[in-house]
């Protein structure tokens, strides 16, 4: 299922053809230092989160993104080498090493909460590409092994530059699996203690959303009943 839903205004993004956005991937995912902080968003994400818990810990995460017609472009034109829809075991490297890795050092945009501690991931596993209709998708899973405090976790996935407008998909986008599932429950929110600024005229955007100036990042908020030991 494509979940991924923009409003491109008065630009033309073709998925395939004359490769227009050559190395956008680099200068969006890359996230350069001389970004500002007040950056008006340039790449849309769409998530779907699949919690996995094991007992009172949590397992890890598994993130799928869908991506923007623009990035789309992009990434199909630089790394779908033969053309074909579809990303080789081969291809899928170059996504990785292109325009993916780097997103090491802005902690993959996922901070996890529990107690009073926060964590970001180290590394990410089982990363994968590949498309949804017209849509780019990227998919992997973030360990974490973390015991869940006080019988709630939160999970926040967002860019603190706002370059990257990531929100949640409208249709079911959160799972929650694994052993303690069933004790569990979660809601969508927005954090309004972190606020992100942004300035400038908004040319891309999302069906439907009005761009003030002033984004709170979204977070989903796990809570559970603790499994007593045997």
């Amino acid at each position: 299922m494509n979940c991924a839903g923009f409003s491109l205004l008065s630009l033309s993004f073709p998925v395939r053809g004359k490769p227009v956005f050559r190395k956008f991937s680099y200068i969006v995912f890359m996230l350069s230092a001389f970004v500002s902080v007040y950056a008006h968003p340039h790449m849309f994400i769409d998530t779907k989160l699949e919690i996995r818990l094991d007992g009172n810990r949590l397992d890890g995460l598994e993130i799928t993104w869908f991506f923007d017609p623009m990035f789309t472009a992009s990434i199909v034109n630089d790394y779908d080498l033969n053309g074909n829809d579809s990303f080789s075991e081969h291809e899928v490297e170059l996504v990785y090493e292109n325009a993916f890795s780097n997103l090491a050092d802005f902690d993959y945009f996922t901070y996890v909460s529990t107690g009073n501690t926060t964590q970001s991931p180290s590394s990410v596993e089982d990363f994968t590409v590949f498309m949804d209709g017209q849509t780019l998708v990227y998919r992997f899973f973030v360990p974490f092994d973390i015991p869940v405090r006080d019988g709630c976790v939160v999970v926040a996935i967002y860019d603190h530059t706002y370059y990257c407008d990531i929100l949640y998909c409208s249709d079911s986008p959160i799972t929650v699996v694994g052993s303690g599932s069933s004790n569990a429950s979660f809601q969508i929110v927005e954090n309004s203690n972190i606020e992100i600024l942004y300035g400038g005229s908004v040319s891309v955007s999302r069906d439907g959303k009005t761009y003030t100036g002033l984004a709170y990042p979204q977070q989903v908020v796990v809570t559970m009943e603790e499994i007593q030991d045997q």
